[in-house]
């Protein structure tokens, strides 16, 4: 009977260890998946050719003939940007023809203008001052 005990005790002692092995088991079984974000991107490409609608640009005033004028004799130093921290390129002489662009900058107490000589050599920005409009 001794023998029989100890082989339902065994046996007990074998199940319980099952159980609780298995109900560790479990919590983990129960936890959701991860879930991960995942961004999908849909490409289509339609058959028919639909027109696309470009807006016409504003018109803006294109550039202007002016000369340096007003520097004495000096001639008008061409700079990199506008004002006089701007590393010069080159003194332009007085009256020497230029294309001034319609965009202008505040700097230094003075307005600027980008200009380019006639030739295209050289282009960068003057004080407004020192030009005047070219003679027709």
């Amino acid at each position: 009977m001794a023998k029989r005990l100890a082989l339902l005790i065994a046996g007990g002692l074998f199940l319980l260890g099952l159980w609780v092995g298995a109900s560790q088991l479990r919590p983990a079984a129960r936890r959701p998946p991860p879930t991960a974000s995942a961004q999908v991107i849909l490409v289509t490409r339609s058959l028919a050719a639909t027109p696309t609608i470009v807006p016409s640009p504003t018109p803006t005033a294109g550039p202007q003939r002016v000369v340096v004028a007003g520097t004495g004799g000096a001639g008008l130093r061409l700079r990199e940007g506008p004002g006089v921290s701007h590393a010069v390129i080159t003194v332009l002489a007085e009256g020497t023809p230029l294309w001034a662009f319609p965009e202008s900058v505040e700097a230094d107490g003075l307005r600027w203008r980008r200009v380019r000589t006639e030739m295209g050599t050289w282009e960068g920005w003057v004080a407004e001052p020192y030009l005047a409009p070219a003679a027709p």
